[in-house]
């Protein structure tokens, strides 16, 4: 079994612990209150709720994934999915169809694994009233169990037709549906803001507001020295270390930096920088298409400045030091650029720093310049 697990929520051997906040979150989840989790992908958010949910004894974990969300009726057979895994009995199943009448469910079987599903007609769930259907299956099934239900990405709610028309009508039972803890990620801070910070949204200050950041602590180090050692490779705490801060704490990084420098190495070797060129070699030999394809569909002055940031950092992006880099010497132009590939899903912009989405594409890119 491969020791790093990365991209996927995690849990068991895979997982590293954090106790101060798990403790947090398990209290204001056990007490029915609203969360709202950001922080940028790849820092373990999905794998921390989950681990905390399911070591609340008695409570159900509904877990709705929102990433790339097209429509209302997408939405209601996202969370007809969700449900169905609390619990696969025939009673509940017939429950659940009931309590989703409205929407024309059917009972069918999951090709993939072979288990029993809903689906749902498409177009009775078109109208984003038919948010209010689901949402009421949900009230129904917590009169019976504790369940704490989890939207993943909840940002990309904004990209579906009349979204503040489904916002409002989730706000508009969530609200009374006390009991309950509704947590919800997101990995976009500016979009998570438009729906919990802004005076005229529906969820406007609903929720508490936790992020989840970088791990730098000894946990993590002794937790990703354990996982090489039962790989049968050594490393010192020093060089994992510097990994962690090479890579800014990002726990999914971090791992998959971790993979690859198992990848490139055989049982009995002693790991330590010289592995590193390797690692990131392996790396690029399984993503750097995908970069390649990235920066074709830049324009030549956004390609500038993405190799600009990628050589000088972000501190100071209208910095002599930066402009020349990018070629420009117009800080509006490059602030734009830079807004572009943010929207794009390339870069950020957090603490008054723009960085690379991925490290990786950023040490892709150092290269090349």
């Amino acid at each position: 079994m491969e020791p790093f697990k990365f991209g996927c929520i995690v849990g068991d051997e895979h997982y590293c612990v954090r106790p101060q906040i798990e403790k947090e979150m398990k209290r204001h989840i056990s007490g029915g209150q609203n969360l709202v989790i950001q922080g940028e992908r790849r820092r373990g958010k999905s794998s921390l709720v989950v681990k905390c949910v399911r070591s609340i004894r008695g409570m159900g974990l509904l877990y709705v994934d929102l990433l790339g969300i097209t429509s209302a009726s997408d939405f209601c057979r996202r969370v007809a999915d969700g449900i169905v895994v609390l619990d696969r009995s025939r009673s509940f199943l017939q429950k659940t169809a009931a309590l989703l009448s409205s929407l024309r469910p059917l009972v069918v079987i999951d090709r993939d694994t072979g288990l029993p599903a809903i689906s749902i007609d498409a177009r009775s769930a078109s109208d984003p009233s038919s948010v209010l259907t689901v949402m009421n299956m949900i009230a129904a099934h917590t009169k019976e169990r504790r369940i704490c239900v989890v939207f993943d990405e909840f940002q990309d709610i904004l990209d579906i037709p009349d979204s503040k028309r489904v916002l409002s009508e989730l706000r508009s039972k969530i609200q009374f549906l006390a009991d309950t803890s509704f947590v919800f990620l997101g990995s976009v801070r500016n979009r998570m803001s438009e729906i919990f910070a802004h005076p005229r949204s529906p969820f406007f200050k609903s929720a508490l507001e936790m992020s989840i950041g970088e791990m730098y602590d000894d946990s993590f180090v002794e937790f990703l020295v354990g996982r090489f050692k039962g790989a049968r490779r050594s490393v010192d705490a020093e060089f994992v270390q510097k990994i962690i801060r090479d890579l800014d704490g990002v726990p999914g990084d971090v791992q998959e930096l971790c993979d690859a420098l198992w990848s490139v190495t055989q049982n009995g070797e002693h790991i330590d920088v010289a592995k590193l060129d390797a690692a990131y070699r392996y790396i690029f030999a399984h993503e750097g298409s995908s970069y390649e394809t990235y920066i074709r569909l830049l324009t030549l002055h956004q390609r500038k400045v993405l190799g600009a940031l990628a050589a000088v950092g972000g501190a100071h992006v209208s910095s002599n030091d930066f402009l020349d880099a990018a070629g420009s010497h117009n800080a509006s132009s490059v602030k734009k650029a830079l807004a572009r590939l943010a929207d794009a899903g390339h870069v950020y912009h957090f603490k008054g720093e723009w960085k690379f989405a991925s490290p990786f594409f950023c040490e892709w890119m150092r290269r090349r310049v």
